[in-house]
C-alpha cells in the first residue's frame, strides 16, 4: 500500500513539473511575442560603421527596454540599406540604418544613383562618425596617384555603397571613368584577400581611425595609402555636403612612412518618417545616457557628441530626435537644401 502511495506521489510530482515547464514556456513565448523587433542595418564587417552599430545595438538592448529588441543586420552597403529602409517604411516596419551623410542627402533628394528613386521619408537621428576613405595598394605598386588607376583591377566596395560612390567621385576629378579600369564590387574582406593574393591591384577601404580593415591588411602585408590631392579634396568638399579632408600621420600604421591626405565623409544614424517619435526619442536618449559604455566599443564612437549631432547633415531630423535635442538645449535644424 505504501509503495502504491509513493508511486502515485511521484506521478503527481512529475505531472506538476511538466505543468510548470509548460507554463513557463507559455509565459516566455508570450513575452517573446510582445517583444517588437527593430532592424538596424549597417555596412559590411571591416568598417567602423559595422562596429559602431554592433555597439549601439548592444547598449540599446541592454538598457532601453520598452518591449523593443534591436537586431543588427549587415548589408553590402548604403544602397542596400536605403532600399531596405524604404521597403520597411512601405511595410510600416521600424528600421534604422548607419551610413554616410552625403549619400543620405542624395537619397532624400533623389540625386546621383538615386535619380528617379528618391527616399523623401528618410530622417536623420544624429551624426555619429567620421569615415576616412583609403585607397590601399601594395607598397611596391606603380599606383602613386589616383590617376594611375587606368587599366588596373580595383576593389571599390559594394554597389551603391558610400565607399564606391566616393571612390568614383574622386576618380572623376582625376579624369578617370568607370570604363577606364576594372572595378570589383567587393566587401572589405574580399578586397583584402584580393590585394593579398594579387588578384587586385588595390582597393578602397573605409572606416574611422584606426580603420579595422586597413589595420588587418597593413599588419600582414606591405601596403600603403594613395594620397588625394588637396585641391581636388577641397573642390569635392565645396560641391558636396558631408565630405571632409584630413591627414593620416606617418607611422599611424605599419609601413606608412609619410603623412597622407585622404578624403572622408560624416556618418549619420538614420530612420524613416514612419517610425514612432517615442521609439526614436528613447533610442537616442538611451544612447547618450549610456555613452561611456558605447564609447568603449571603438575610439570613433566618441564622435557621438551632443553639440555636434547635426554635423554634415542636410536632411530633416526625425521629430523624436528633435524632441531629445531640444530637451538638451542644443537643437538646431539641419541646413536642408
Amino acid at each position: 500500500m505504501r509503495r502504491q502511495e509513493m508511486k502515485e506521489r511521484k506521478s503527481f510530482i512529475s505531472v506538476a513539473v511538466v505543468c510548470l515547464l509548460l507554463a513557463s514556456l507559455w509565459v516566455y513565448s508570450d513575452a517573446s511575442a510582445q517583444e517588437k523587433l527593430v532592424a538596424y542595418y549597417s555596412p559590411p564587417a571591416g568598417g567602423g560603421a559595422f562596429t559602431l552599430v554592433a555597439g549601439q545595438v548592444t547598449v540599446t538592448n541592454r538598457y532601453m527596454g520598452g518591449g523593443y529588441k534591436f537586431v543588427h543586420e549587415q548589408t553590402t552597403g548604403t544602397l542596400e540599406i536605403v532600399r531596405r529602409m524604404a521597403l520597411a517604411q512601405q511595410q510600416k516596419k521600424d528600421a534604422f540604418g548607419d551610413f554616410g551623410s552625403t549619400d543620405g542627402y542624395n537619397a532624400w533628394k533623389g540625386r546621383a544613383e538615386y535619380t528617379g528613386k528618391a527616399f523623401p521619408g528618410l530622417r536623420a537621428i544624429a551624426y555619429n562618425q567620421l569615415v576616412d576613405l583609403y585607397l590601399a595598394v601594395p607598397a611596391n605598386s606603380p599606383i602613386k596617384s589616383f590617376a594611375d588607376i587606368k587599366g588596373k583591377r580595383i576593389g571599390v566596395g559594394g554597389p551603391g555603397s558610400s565607399v564606391a560612390n566616393t571612390g568614383f567621385l574622386i576618380l572623376q576629378q582625376y579624369g578617370i571613368k568607370k570604363e577606364d579600369f576594372k572595378p570589383f564590387y567587393f566587401v572589405y574582406k574580399e578586397t583584402i584577400e584580393g590585394i593579398q593574393d594579387g588578384s587586385l591591384d588595390g582597393g578602397f577601404l573605409a572606416g574611422g581611425y584606426p580603420m579595422p580593415s586597413y589595420l588587418e591588411l597593413s599588419t600582414r602585408n606591405n601596403v600603403r595609402i594613395v594620397p588625394v590631392d588637396e585641391k581636388i579634396a577641397q573642390k569635392i568638399i565645396s560641391d558636396q555636403p558631408g565630405y571632409y579632408t584630413s591627414v593620416v600621420k606617418a607611422k599611424s600604421y605599419k609601413g606608412l612612412d609619410n603623412d597622407t591626405r585622404i578624403l572622408g565623409w560624416t556618418g549619420t544614424i538614420w530612420t524613416h518618417s514612419g517610425v514612432s517619435d517615442d521609439l526614436v526619442y528613447k533610442f537616442i536618449k538611451n544612447l547618450f545616457d549610456h555613452k561611456e559604455e558605447y564609447f568603449a566599443v571603438h575610439q570613433d564612437a566618441k564622435e557621438l557628441k551632443l553639440q555636434e549631432y547635426n554635423k554634415g547633415v542636410a536632411v530633416p531630423f526625425h521629430p523624436g530626435a528633435e524632441k531629445y535635442f531640444k530637451e538638451m538645449g542644443v537643437w538646431k535644424a539641419a541646413a536642408t537644401k
